[in-house]
């Protein structure tokens, strides 16, 4: 089903008064009138809403938003690192958490990929500027400036970012909140990963790290990295690396795999980068989430 992503807290009574871009998704895409009920995702909950006024004049909805049906959190402990300004820790007990560690393709490529991501209901895609990432493309997802042209550009940016993430989360009925973190090498992505593994752990819960990979040897199935943590316990976080255009270079797939990933090979024809993204990341939340219906021959 579809919802509404709600960008500001409602008032006393409840009431959220709507304008703009708002307006016009409400009474152009989806067409609602008054008395109309809409799922509404509110910062760290989804709500009932109904819509009780228009005023076709001013350009303005209000909705009156109804109980509380579901609380998501979605909350971030700030790693200790000096280097690393990025949430660590993303938790949310209704099912497993996912983060998909992207390797910086060309900015119409990371866009969609992030798309894709959030209608997945990925919690946090980490941005990693890899060996093979072109230069300048992570400059479309840094907030970092040097001058006011450049602070006006990235700001431009980043609210692209935002209107993706929250048009794909209407139309996807996600209820995760997903964050896009600024870029990192991957050194620092793979502590914040530590630090989320950690973090799962004293939760007495497991964590499930691949990596996808060209080449075949040393590598497992998606479900052979699954089934080895299932064994040890529920699995409460599983995260998956895809390179760029280039792929992942031989050094930081050691990297990677010092750091707990396992490398996994798809046998199935070459993909685009941002192809294999998505198939990457709906293999892994397969297996994970339907954990309880299969088991790896002994």
């Amino acid at each position: 089903m579809r919802q509404f992503v709600i960008d500001t807290e409602p008032d006393s009574k409840g009431l959220v008064n709507l304008t703009g871009k708002d307006y016009r998704y409400i009474r152009q895409v989806l067409r609602l009138n008054v008395g109309d009920m809409i799922k509404a995702a509110v910062k760290d909950r989804t709500v009932d809403a109904t819509l009780c006024r228009i005023d076709e004049s001013k350009k303005i909805i209000t909705l009156q938003l109804c109980d509380t049906q579901k609380k998501i959190t979605n909350n971030a402990d700030k790693t200790d690192s000096a280097r690393i300004t990025n949430n660590a820790c993303v938790t949310n007990n209704a099912r497993p958490e996912f983060y998909l560690l992207q390797f910086i393709p060309k900015p119409q490529k990371m866009e969609l990929i992030i798309r894709q991501a959030v209608e997945e209901g990925v919690s946090v895609i980490i941005p990693v500027i890899g060996e093979y990432t072109q230069k300048g493309s992570e400059k479309s997802l840094t907030k970092k400036t040097s001058s006011d042209t450049e602070r006006h550009d990235r700001m431009t940016r980043s609210d692209r970012i935002e209107r993706i993430i929250k048009e794909a989360r209407q139309q996807s009925g996600s209820p995760v909140e997903t964050k896009v973190f600024e870029p990192v090498n991957l050194k620092d992505a793979l502590e914040i990963i530590k630090d989320k593994v950690d973090h799962t752990n004293e939760e007495n819960k497991k964590s499930v790290c691949i990596s996808l990979y060209e080449r075949n040897e040393d590598s497992v199935s998606v479900f052979e990295a699954v089934g080895r943590q299932k064994k040890e316990g529920s699995i409460g976080f599983a995260v998956c690396a895809v390179g760029s255009e280039g792929g992942i270079s031989p050094d930081e797939i050691q990297l990677l795999k010092n750091a707990g990933f396992s490398t996994v090979h798809l046998d199935v024809n070459i993909l685009r980068c941002e192809t294999a993204s998505l198939y990457g990341m709906a293999v892994l939340q397969t297996a994970v989430l339907e954990g309880n219906v299969w088991q790896l021959n002994e």
